[in-house]
């Protein structure tokens, strides 16, 4: 009886994205708590052993997978000038990326996820907008524009209001690219 040979090359770096993509999604849908590595492997259509092997655990992998959706560029390579139409536009609108607020939000049930969270929020996220805003005030300014991102979120997926719901009422958006713009401009 001949035994068959799986020829198709290997490609790790596309595995890990297809894990990370995939745990982005999954953490994001379910929490850490709710999410298994089965639930994440299915999406990814990969063997759960790999997750070990490229991770280390489920621990290693929801860091991973926030540490790559964390990024202060998607804010700070926004011209200042019209920051906050922009970031509203990014944030009501969409740019088809899993969002990090929920992983942040759903982090908070659980004490290692939740360590882990605020230790990336605050490097990948919080120190950045604060350099990028500038000024003695400027980590009271980043905590700002944090706290409304998170209301946002809140109030727009997590306990939706009808104002929040589908496309944003225009002048709840105006309000929004305000306040934005009026942190960053100070």
């Amino acid at each position: 009886m001949a035994t068959k040979i799986d020829l198709r090359p290997r490609d790790a770096d596309r595995t890990r994205e297809a894990i990370l993509q995939a745990a982005q999604q999954v953490f994001a849908e379910k929490g850490f708590a709710a999410a298994t590595i089965r639930d994440i492997t299915a999406r990814a259509g990969v063997n759960q052993s790999l997750v070990s092997r490229y991770f280390g655990g489920k621990l290693k992998l929801f860091e991973a997978a926030l540490e790559a959706a964390l990024d202060a560029r998607l804010m700070t390579d926004l011209p200042k000038a019209r920051f906050g139409k922009l970031i509203v536009a990014r944030f009501a609108d969409g740019d088809g990326r899993v969002s990090p607020l929920p992983m942040l939000f759903r982090a908070a049930a659980d004490a290692e996820a939740r360590v882990v969270a605020q230790r990336l929020l605050h490097e990948r996220v919080f120190e950045p907008l604060a350099r990028w805003i500038g000024g003695a005030d400027a980590s009271v300014r980043a905590a700002r524009l944090m706290m409304i991102s998170l209301g946002f979120f809140t109030y727009r997926e997590q306990l939706p209001l009808a104002g929040f719901a589908g496309a944003v009422d225009p002048d709840l958006r105006r309000w929004l690219e305000d306040e934005f713009q009026a942190i960053v401009d100070n």
